[in-house]
């Protein structure tokens, strides 16, 4: 076998394998995990309101975040049926939705995930 055909094929197998290679280690190394994020800004814009209803993990309380994820510090706890007063919304980069509210009588503020909200939270975009 002459030297160039040697090097034409050990050529043309390099090129193909190494991007099998690469896109198999794509495939099989796990994801790095998402930055998130925690107190994004936002403004009243909306006049409504709503109550929470709860979760399966605590059916009997909503949570409020300091941001628009789960991993987001909680910080306060409303009992399901209180009055929270709607201000905006904001997607976050999975997709889901959190309305920024206000607890009825009270200055008390948070995040709460649209799921946990009666009607779906806020219509209005922060």
């Amino acid at each position: 076998m002459s030297i160039r055909r040697l090097f034409s094929r050990r050529l043309i197998s390099s090129a193909l394998t190494i991007p099998l290679v690469a896109g198999g280690l794509l495939v099989v190394t796990p994801g790095v995990a998402e930055a998130v994020t925690c107190g994004q800004s936002w403004s009243n814009k909306d006049p409504g309101a709503g109550t929470g209803t709860g979760s399966a993990e605590s059916p009997y309380t909503v949570p409020l975040h300091t941001g628009i994820y789960g991993d987001c510090r909680v910080s306060s706890r409303v009992s399901t049926g209180i009055k929270l007063w709607y201000h905006c919304y904001r997607r976050n980069s999975y997709g889901n939705t959190w309305t920024h509210v206000r607890i009825d009588g009270t200055d008390w503020k948070g995040w709460v995930w649209d799921n946990y909200l009666n009607d779906g939270g806020s219509l209005y975009p922060c």
